[in-house]
């Protein structure tokens, strides 16, 4: 038995995501309170996160069925930018798009800390694109903040995720877990593809381990390797030096 998320279009301008359960490659109509928990939880986090312009906007929990319940989000008519950038893997946006794009990643994410919450599934996947290539934040699903009780669920990606560097799996500074993470996500997005495309994920976790990452032949690159060597302290720090080069 496995459970999947979906997303569908409510009203043109919003859409509902929710959970199927599947059974033996069945649809079933068993739902397991786990879903509804799921829901529960990150409904809780857009509540505590309020509205900011690089956030995903939630408007709350909707009953779709007895006992079912889809969480309403603002539709981004453009997708996210993993598939976007898939899309049009082969006709990049100009830099000075992606530039901006790397910028509403980091002051969204600067904002989310500045909640206490830490998203800890960063990701292109978890980035929504608007009009004019603007980028929210969204997918709060495994979000952890102060105050609500709830357990982490999930890590990062592989390309995403902090190496050890000789600490146990749960002794990684969880900023330092974010930060790096946004790193990957700079990466991806300046470079119009994800670290070490063509090497499958224990390759990737092989190299990363041995401190081998890729290179990114920009001016931005310096940031991106900064996050990886877990130098910067704060988004707000990743957010100065990414102004600093925009303003150039």
């Amino acid at each position: 038995m496995g459970s999947s998320c979906f997303v569908s279009v409510y009203d043109g301008h919003t859409v509902l995501k929710g959970y199927e359960i599947w059974v033996n490659g069945r649809r079933r109509s068993y739902y397991p309170r786990s879903c509804e928990d799921s829901l529960r939880r990150e409904e809780l986090i857009y509540r505590k996160l309020g509205q900011h312009p690089q956030v995903l906007q939630c408007f709350g929990l909707m009953e779709v069925h007895p006992g079912v319940s889809s969480l309403r989000l603002e539709m981004a008519p453009m997708g996210n930018l993993r598939q976007f950038i898939e899309e049009h893997i082969n006709e990049p946006s100009p830099r000075q798009n992606r530039l901006q794009m790397a910028l509403d990643v980091a002051v969204g994410l600067s904002y989310v800390h500045s909640r206490n919450i830490q998203h800890a599934d960063l990701s292109c996947r978890n980035f929504f694109v608007f009009e004019n290539y603007r980028v929210k934040i969204g997918d709060f699903g495994a979000s952890v903040t102060k105050g609500l009780e709830f357990p982490a669920t999930v890590c990062e990606e592989m390309r995403y995720e902090l190496p050890l560097r000789g600490r146990t799996f749960g002794d990684r500074p969880i900023i330092k877990r974010e930060l790096f993470a946004l790193g990957s996500a700079i990466y991806e997005i300046m470079a119009w593809g994800k670290p070490y495309p063509d090497l499958e994920d224990d390759e990737v976790e092989e190299r990363y381990a041995h401190g081998e990452f890729p290179t990114l032949n920009d001016p931005v690159g310096h940031i991106v390797e900064t996050c990886w060597a877990e130098v910067y302290e704060t988004a707000d720090e990743v957010v100065t030096s990414l102004k600093r080069l925009a303003a150039h």
